[in-house]
């Protein structure tokens, strides 16, 4: 784990420690106006109670939103590191055909597909939440065309592999205060591929079993 989510760590140490002492704190005060004021309320307690409460909440929720649900920039370089992998694809033949890659299509109302392909005689699988078949003439899928791609590198690609190949994009959290804190330091925050095949007879379907 890279030092700097130990920012993080400290955050949520901080933030447990301040439950304990709100909630300690609380019942110390209900116990000590109980039995040295003989009142049950007081408006003044009410208020310093409250809070307390108001700032374990806002805690909480910034450093779930942070360690959570926390977007990641990907145009933003200080936020992320960006870099690009290209691989060739091989090609697969059995009894009736030759093909790029495999997709196999799950069941439900919103399946999610199944891909395999073959790089350097090594087989991989990934499914559609990460990636995308590109048959057509653009190498950039719709889904595709939301991330920051190397247009001239994917040209480049399409020229010299006859439009076989697998693109992916890797975005790394860089460390940063704010990604330290949310301890994404050294993680992924996003991957996303492109399967680059000629066309779609170059794309073997199969169901779910």
């Amino acid at each position: 784990m890279s030092a700097w989510n130990l920012i993080g760590v400290v955050a949520w140490l901080i933030v447990a420690a301040w439950l304990v002492f709100t909630v300690m704190n609380i019942r110390s005060r209900h116990l000590r106006m109980l039995v040295v004021a003989k009142r049950e309320h007081s408006a003044k307690t009410a208020l310093i109670d409250c809070a307390e409460i108001v700032v374990l909440i806002l805690l909480a929720v910034g450093m779930s939103w942070v360690t959570w649900f926390r977007q990641p920039d990907r145009i933003d370089g200080n936020s992320v590191h960006v870099r690009y992998t290209y691989d060739k694809l091989l090609l697969q033949t059995d009894a009736s055909r030759s093909y790029y890659v495999s997709v196999t299509r799950g069941n439900g109302t919103q399946p999610v597909q199944y891909y395999t392909y073959w790089t350097n005689g090594a087989k991989y699988q990934i499914t559609s939440r990460n990636a995308d078949v590109a048959a057509g003439t653009d190498p950039l899928t719709v889904r595709a065309s939301n991330l920051p791609w190397q247009e001239k590198q994917l040209a480049k690609w399409d020229k010299q592999s006859e439009r076989a190949y697998v693109a992916t994009y890797i975005a790394t959290y860089e460390p940063t205060f704010l990604n330290g804190l949310g301890m994404r330091v050294g993680r992924t925050a996003t991957r996303f591929s492109i399967i680059r095949i000629p066309n779609e007879t170059f794309e073997k379907i199969t169901a779910a079993k």
